[in-house]
């Protein structure tokens, strides 16, 4: 059995080697390329021609979504680990991407934003509400620091774990360990204390209730109904 994993394991560094979606043994390398193939092209639509955008990608780690924005925006990047932001400061000098336009900060999410009120003209918050302690209390900040009519792109793991039964290398060959992930709404038993899916409903309820409207979604799993994670499209009136 695995050891049970502390929330510290975010700030330390050992998370980098545990977030490998690229990886080519990972199940879910190919939902991970296609979210992140339509978060890019959604972000580019949204902001059209507007240079002098400002872009914050909060809990976005080695910088998949944030480096490629920073070709053509003001990116902002900050998470809680500084392993993390080191190898997205190296992917952004790989890509010649100029130090005005890519920024990056340590941030813990799980405390209040450390940016101005309705600051950012877009936000990206990919695989982070599952790992905070209130998620409900993340979104608000998301809320505050966002322009009224700007967008963010937010996501949430699906606690329905039917989708589990699609990827059984995710959870490896041993029942009790199935029956666990399972009970732990697809989150495998090392991680249970740390990391919490959600309902569809109850992550929409939260982004309606701090004042977004919710004008599109996106689904990636194996079936249609039956997704891996959500994404919203969500706008601050």
């Amino acid at each position: 059995m695995s050891a049970t994993h502390e929330r510290t394991i975010f700030q330390t560094g050992e998370y980098v080697g545990h977030f490998r979606p690229e990886d080519q043994h990972n199940p879910f390398r190919h939902i991970y390329a296609k979210k992140r193939v339509e978060v890019l092209a959604l972000a580019q639509t949204l902001l059209a021609d507007r240079s002098d955008a400002r872009v914050l990608d909060i809990g976005g780690g080695m910088g998949r979504i944030a480096v490629p924005l920073a070709a053509q925006y003001q990116v902002h990047l900050c998470d809680i680990s500084e392993a993390m932001l080191e190898q997205a400061r190296a992917a952004a000098n790989a890509a010649h991407i100029p130090a005005e336009r890519f920024t990056t900060s340590i941030v813990d999410a799980s405390q209040p934003l450390p940016f101005e009120d309705a600051s950012v003209d877009l936000i990206i918050c990919l695989d982070l509400l599952v790992h905070l302690p209130d998620p409900q209390a993340a979104v608000r900040e998301l809320y505050r620091v966002l322009r009224p009519g700007g967008v963010a792109l937010i996501d949430a793991s699906n606690s329905v774990p039917l989708w589990v039964l699609f990827y059984p290398r995710y959870v490896g060959k041993r029942p009790a360990r199935w029956l666990k992930t399972l009970r732990y709404g697809g989150v495998l038993p090392e991680w249970a204390s740390i990391v919490h899916h959600m309902r569809r409903s109850a992550f929409l309820g939260w982004l309606r209730t701090a004042g977004f409207a919710v004008t599109g979604e996106r689904r990636y799993g194996p079936l249609p109904f039956l997704p891996k994670w959500f994404l919203a499209i969500a706008r601050k009136s």
